[in-house]
């Protein structure tokens, strides 16, 4: 029976139940689909893995489980689970002998971003599910299944096992794992629900003390799996706000000086800066630790880091440093510190640092204001050790940099 577009009951458990069976050509796509989505973890592309998901053959069964627990047709959720076992042991197979073909062996930010799954992609696999049995239903072709696919992200945590195997870091195998079995295993639930909200008939005979039984079998299951989910994003929200908190710390209290790179460390409680020029004295140190609690992170233990001297560092060696850590960290945007690397007068401070590293504390710029007329400012805040034969040579350094960007700037020099 037709009814605007949707298959009937039976028909849907037909159409669910007939793309469960084991076939030579789904094993070849998924082949495809797991080497594809290798060299997208491989090199870091996020186009390649979701062409590879659209093509992934996993959805199939794990609906089929669901739908078979969900009508107690328990030869449907063994053939079912048989089949998704079965691909699922064929991937991690496959992408394993992938990377130990593969020339490229380090862990992209596509590969790590599948080792610590959170609550959201238990959420996601919900939300998924549910919209992947509505396009089940629909009589007509639609794109629903294939969105269902890249958003719930069956394929890459295989892959990323299979990874994990190869360099035997078991972590990684570990929480791709999890993840993979986050993602079964709400779909699958959420497969049930929604069958049993639609009322399929089922294909045995059920008491409802067996009903109910299995209805708190699948509370219990799914509250059980959450939980580690729960903790790992209860990890990520302390682990970001303290992130966006080291960040303004950063960007205010340390705005004189010229940080590459932060990295906060919630384990150990540490803040990581990585500064060009020179360190801070003792005492400046001991201030900005105790203004960590103004950011709300004073149990954070501050740790400063000179990454730069005139005769290992260049300017093209600052700028691929900086672009290495924001790959490194998959920003989309620059860090505060970075924004205007391309500016004339940042290029003019970077260059000073560099040719002067042990002789400079601070390099502060003020930018000309139109409304009063005043014109740009250098303000360089020496080392207290810097003589003034030291002093003229930085003073002369920094005209020569202003006389090649054809720039003027009023210079303040201080200790």
């Amino acid at each position: 029976m037709e009814k605007n577009g949707a298959l009937s009951n039976e028909e849907l458990y037909e159409k669910i139940s007939g793309s469960i069976d084991i076939k030579i050509e789904n094993f070849v796509i998924l082949i495809c689909a797991i080497f594809i989505a290798s060299i997208g973890l491989n090199v870091n592309s996020q186009p390649i893995l979701i062409g590879a998901m659209l093509i992934s053959p996993l959805m199939a069964p794990v609906q089929g489980v669901g739908l078979g627990l969900g009508v107690f047709d328990s030869r449907l959720t063994a053939r079912a689970m048989r089949l998704l076992l079965l691909e699922a042991g064929f991937a991690v197979v496959t992408a394993l002998i992938y990377f130990w073909l593969s020339p490229l062996t380090y862990a992209s930010s596509e590969i790590l971003a599948r080792t610590e799954p959170t609550v959201w992609d238990a959420i996601i696999a919900i939300l998924g599910g549910t919209a992947g049995m509505i396009g089940a239903r629909q009589r007509e072709a639609n794109n629903i299944v294939p969105g269902v696919a890249i958003a719930t992200a069956l394929m890459p945590p295989l892959c990323v096992m299979g990874y994990g195997i190869y360099t035997r870091d078991w972590s990684i195998f570990l929480g791709a794992g999890y993840l993979f079995l986050v993602n079964v295993a709400f779909i699958t639930i959420t497969t049930f629900l929604v069958v049993r909200l639609l009322r399929l008939n089922y294909r045995t005979q059920v008491d409802t003390k067996m009903e109910h039984r299995r209805h708190y079998l699948m509370i219990a299951l799914a509250v059980f799996i959450a939980i580690p989910s729960l903790i790992s994003a209860g990890d990520l929200i302390h682990t970001e706000m303290s992130q966006q908190r080291a960040k303004r710390f950063v960007t205010e209290a340390m705005a004189d000086y010229y940080v590459l790179d932060q990295t906060v460390d919630t384990g150990s409680q540490t803040l990581k800066l990585d500064l060009l020029g020179i360190k801070p004295a003792n005492d400046e140190l001991t201030r900005l630790q105790a203004e960590l609690s103004d950011y709300n992170l004073g149990n954070y233990r501050l740790t400063i880091n000179q990454v730069a001297n005139n005769e290992t560092v260049n300017l093209q060696d600052i700028d691929r440093y900086i672009d290495q850590k924001l790959k490194d960290k998959g920003r989309e945007q620059a860090a505060p510190h970075s924004t205007d690397s391309k500016e004339p007068l940042q290029e003019i401070k970077k260059q000073l640092f560099l040719d002067h590293p042990d002789k400079i504390k601070k390099i502060e710029l003020q930018r000309a204001d139109e409304e009063t007329g005043a014109p740009d400012k250098i303000n360089v805040t020496l080392a207290a050790t810097v003589d003034t034969e030291s002093e003229q040579e930085i003073r002369a350094g920094l005209e020569r940099l202003l006389a090649e960007q054809e720039l003027t700037a009023v210079m303040n020099f201080r200790k």
